[in-house]
């Protein structure tokens, strides 16, 4: 990747919003707004932006891909 200097310019420091949680659906297919952090999980797939009107559907799970959770919140900058 090239990277492009401009002589005199400051770059502008962008703060990323990391990813968020605000409803998750657990296998009784009952939302709750009890979710845990996305820091305890080793994958979160974006499956759709906008959803749900204002929210997000993202996927989660560690190793087995058959033992995650679904949640509605915010992908952001897609960071945790």
């Amino acid at each position: 990747m090239t990277k492009v200097i401009i002589i005199g310019e400051q770059p502008e420091k962008k703060e990323l919003k990391p990813i968020e949680f605000v409803k998750c659906l657990y296998s009784d297919l009952e939302f709750s707004s009890d979710c845990s952090s996305p820091k305890v999980w080793r994958n979160i797939e974006l499956i759709c932006k906008n959803y749900a009107t204002k929210f997000d559907l993202m996927f989660a799970y560690d190793e087995d891909r058959s033992n995650g959770i679904l949640y509605l919140g915010h992908f952001n900058d897609g960071i945790v």
